[in-house]
């Protein structure tokens, strides 16, 4: 008998057996693997949540930062405001109406100055304004002049009766700018009016400072419906303190200056009750020769 014949299926068996372990041995490795690759995926994600918990406690520590930076900040601008609100009662050392020497609002701005231009034949005029005080620009002009830093100039023709005409021919009754500030207004002496006299008030003294009924009826209609609301209003002329903020140069084609000029700038503030103020004096302007005329006005809130 051929032994050959009984070797052959034993040698399968082992070798059966053996790749059975094998497989077994492949088994446990791979879930070795898997248990080893589990335990540190759970402590990966465990150093990333531990992570984004400090990153959470960090951004939220940072947002009580911004939120107390905040809060400081918010403190310093009522100190601001504050400290800007005693500026004004120690300019004002009168009556809380501003009847004092002087009063300073920083929401005070410089409203519809017009310029009028009466040469006494037509000529090519040069109007120059300079605005001196800081962080001053003009926010409205028409017609439109040329800036150059500080400094507005236009250029025009202007007419005996007023008409100016700019070099596209266009035609204006007046030169009209506005400042975006206005510096601090005397209260010293002027007038305390009632509302509702105001217009009446306005004709009677702007005909006695020396504007003409054409321009104060302009004025008139302006301010009136600003200030006929109010129960009483504080009212005071401004004088060469205007001047010194806003100057005023003005030049023909041949060099010529205005023989005279008359700068009408009106200070108020509206208040609740009647004040004594003692009242303002002034002689009445005289038109002589080439002549400019200007009026406007700033309020006191």
């Amino acid at each position: 008998m051929d032994n050959n014949n009984y070797i052959q299926p034993v040698q399968m068996e082992n070798i059966q057996n053996a790749d059975l372990e094998k497989i077994r041995s492949q088994g446990r490795a791979s879930i070795i693997l898997s248990v080893i690759t589990l335990v540190f995926g759970v402590a990966g994600f465990g150093a990333v949540l531990f992570q984004n918990m400090n990153l959470k406690n960090s951004v939220n520590k940072d947002i009580k930062d911004m939120s107390k930076a905040i809060d400081e900040m918010s403190e310093d601008i009522y100190d601001i405001r504050k400290d800007v609100g005693d500026i004004s009662e120690e300019l004002c050392t009168g009556e809380p109406c501003g009847t004092g020497t002087g009063w300073y609002d920083p929401y005070m701005t410089t409203d519809k100055p017009v310029i009028y231009l009466y040469p006494e034949e037509s000529e090519e005029v040069k109007v120059k304004l300079t605005t001196t005080l800081e962080d001053t620009n003009l926010i409205m002009t028409w017609p439109v002049p040329v800036a150059s830093g500080d400094t507005y100039t236009w250029e025009v023709n202007a007419e005996p009766d007023g008409k100016i005409t700019d070099a596209d021919g266009n035609e204006y009754s007046y030169l009209f700018w506005e400042a975006d500030r206005y510096g601090e207004a005397d209260l010293s002496k002027g007038w305390c009016v009632k509302g509702e006299d105001t217009a009446e008030f306005l004709r009677e003294t702007l005909a006695q400072i020396g504007l003409t009924p054409e321009e104060y009826n302009e004025f008139i209609v302006y301010w009136t419906p600003r200030m006929q609301g109010n129960a009483y209003n504080i009212i005071s002329f401004q004088g060469s303190s205007y001047d010194e903020m806003f100057p005023l140069d003005i030049v023909t084609a041949d060099g010529d200056t205005p023989d005279s000029m008359l700068r009408v700038m009106m200070a108020w503030k509206g208040v609740d009750e009647p004040v004594e103020i003692e009242p303002q004096e002034f002689e009445t302007f005289e038109r002589e020769g080439f002549c400019v005329v200007e009026w406007g006005g700033t309020e006191i809130r």
